[in-house]
């Protein structure tokens, strides 16, 4: 699963870690032969999980640029891959392939 989203969205090989927390983030939350009728995450901690946070892995997300630091007309978001959630917090994780 792994190197299959390597190998289509033509990342380089420094965001396997990356990768990897995100298609474990996803297993968890996929139902199973072992456990019968529940996700791995529910059978651990008896609670059903939510995948409504879920996006397509390496799909283009526009994240807002705050109005302090604009220009006139400068653009208001930039345009930055989704790379999977962040384990700090409610986040989403961007790469910026510009910088």
């Amino acid at each position: 699963m792994v190197r299959s989203m390597i190998y289509a969205k033509k990342l380089p090989k420094s965001f396997l870690p990356k990768v990897v927390n995100w298609t474990v983030h996803v297993l968890n939350r996929s139902s199973t032969l072992v456990v019968k009728n529940k996700t791995l995450e529910e059978a651990w901690s008896g609670v059903k999980p939510s995948v409504e946070h879920f996006k397509i892995f390496g799909c283009i997300a526009h994240v807002h640029v705050p109005d302090n630091n604009l220009t006139k007309l400068a653009y208001k978001s930039l345009s930055c891959v989704l790379l999977g959630v962040s384990e700090e917090s409610k986040a989403y994780r961007l790469h910026d392939p510009t910088s």
